[in-house]
C-alpha cells in the first residue's frame, strides 16, 4: 500500500470520492489493528515481568532455637513447648547468655522435675529477678570454708547478695549475710539452713531475718547445751515477730527449774507452734517450818497455795525417775539382746567347727579306704 492511503482503497482513488459507508468500516478497522498491536506489547511486558524469578526472602532468625538452649533441653528432657519459650527468653537476655545457662545447669540438675522448675527460672527471668551464675564473693567463700556449705548453697548465697547490689542495698545484703552466719552457728545442718534462709530473702517471703543477740544472752546466762541452743534458735527463727515476748517467756520457766536445757527442750514446741504456755509455778514454797493445817490441805488439794511449786518439783522428780527406769530398762534389754547374740554366734562357731571336724573325719575315710584298695590291688 502506498503511503497516504487508506486500507481497501485502489491505487489511484481520490479519497474523497469514496463512499462515507466505505470510510467508516476503514477508519475501525484501523483503530482495531492500533489498539490489538498495543495490547500485544502490552501483553509481552506482563509476560516478561512473570517470567523474572523472586529472590527468597530470609527466614526469620528468632524461631530457630540456640545451640545452647537445645543442649540445655536435650540434657535434661525438656518438653518442646518450653524449649521453645525458654529460647524466646534468652533472646532478650542475649548479654549475660552464657552466665544464665551456667546457672541453669546448676539449679536444674538438683531438682526432682526439670521442667516444673524451669518454668519458675523462666517466669523470674521474665520479671527480671533471675540472676546468672556470678563469681563467689569473699564473705560467702569465708563462710562456705567455715561451715562446710556445699557449693550450690554457696552459690545461692552469691546470688542473694549480688540482687542486693543490684537493687543497690549492699549494706543491707551484708547485714542478710551476717544474720545467716549467727544461726549457722547454732545448728546441726548448716546446708540445710543456710539454704532455707536465703531462700526466704530470695523468694520474698521474709523481710530480714531475726537477729540473735537476746537469745546468746540467754544461752550464756543459763549455760545451755547444743540441743537447748538448737532448739532457742528455732524459737526464735520462727516467732520472729513477737521474739521478745517469747524470750520473755523463756526466762521465766528457765528461772524456776533446775535443768535449764531440758526445761527448754520440754517447751520449746509448743512455742514453736505458738501455742499458750502457763506462767511456772514459783520455784520456793511458803516459810519454812510452818506445819499444814486444814485450810493448807484444801488448799494443796485445789491446786493453789504456796506448797504448789514443791509438789511440781516433786511431779518432775518422779517423771525424772521414771525416765531413769525407762532408760535402763532400754540399756537392759539391749545387753540381753547383744549376749543372745553372742550366745547365736557360738553358737553358729560351734556349728562350723563340728562340720569342719566331719569333714575331716571323712577325708581320712576315704583315704583310708583307697590306701586298702591299693593294697588289694597290689596283693
Amino acid at each position: 500500500m502506498m503511503p497516504g492511503m487508506m486500507p481497501g482503497m485502489m491505487p489511484g482513488m481520490n479519497p474523497m470520492m469514496m463512499n462515507p459507508m466505505m470510510m467508516m468500516a476503514m477508519m475501525q478497522k484501523m483503530q482495531q489493528g492500533q489498539g490489538g498491536g498495543g495490547a500485544a506489547a502490552g501483553g509481552g511486558g506482563s509476560s516478561a515481568e512473570t517470567s523474572k524469578p523472586k529472590k527468597p526472602e530470609p527466614e526469620p532468625d528468632d524461631d530457630k532455637i540456640i545451640p545452647e538452649v537445645q543442649e540445655l533441653c536435650d540434657y535434661f528432657n525438656i518438653e518442646e513447648r518450653w524449649i521453645k519459650r525458654l529460647n524466646e527468653t534468652m533472646r532478650k537476655r542475649t548479654d549475660t547468655l552464657q552466665e544464665d545457662i551456667a546457672k541453669l545447669y546448676e539449679t536444674l540438675e538438683t531438682a526432682r522435675s526439670p521442667t516444673g522448675l524451669l518454668t519458675v527460672k523462666i517466669g523470674e527471668m521474665e520479671s527480671g529477678r533471675f540472676v546468672g551464675k556470678v563469681k563467689p564473693d569473699k564473705d560467702v567463700e569465708r563462710l562456705a570454708r567455715k561451715f562446710k556449705l556445699d557449693d550450690h548453697v554457696a552459690s545461692r548465697l552469691t546470688e542473694l547478695l549480688f540482687r542486693r547490689k543490684k537493687d543497690g542495698e549492699s549494706e543491707r545484703g551484708a547485714k542478710d549475710l551476717a544474720t545467716i552466719e549467727q544461726h549457722l552457728r547454732y545448728c546441726k545442718r548448716p546446708n540445710g539452713l543456710a539454704t532455707l534462709l536465703a531462700g526466704k530473702l530470695l523468694e520474698c517471703e521474709v523481710d530480714e531475718l531475726p537477729e540473735l543477740q537476746e537469745a546468746e544472752k540467754v544461752m550464756e546466762k543459763y549455760k545451755l547445751d547444743d540441743d537447748a541452743k538448737s532448739k532457742l534458735r528455732e524459737i526464735v527463727e520462727k516467732r520472729a515477730e513477737d521474739k521478745d515476748g517469747v524470750i520473755q517467756t523463756v526466762k521465766k520457766h528457765l528461772d524456776v527449774c533446775a535443768n535449764p536445757s531440758s526445761m527448754l527442750c520440754k517447751i520449746a514446741r509448743a512455742l514453736i507452734d505458738g501455742e499458750p504456755l502457763a506462767d511456772p509455778a514459783p520455784r520456793s514454797g511458803g516459810p519454812k517450818g510452818e506445819g499444814k493445817g486444814k485450810s493448807d490441805k484444801g488448799a494443796d488439794r485445789g491446786g493453789g497455795g504456796g506448797g504448789g511449786g514443791d509438789r511440781d518439783k516433786e511431779k518432775d522428780k518422779d517423771r525424772d525417775r521414771d525416765r531413769d527406769r525407762d532408760r535402763d530398762r532400754d540399756r537392759d534389754r539391749d545387753r540381753d539382746r547383744d549376749r543372745d547374740r553372742d550366745r547365736d554366734r557360738d553358737r553358729d562357731r560351734d556349728r562350723d567347727k563340728e562340720k569342719d571336724k566331719d569333714k575331716e573325719k571323712d577325708k581320712e575315710k576315704k583315704s583310708k579306704s583307697r590306701s586298702r584298695s591299693r593294697r588289694r590291688r597290689d596283693d
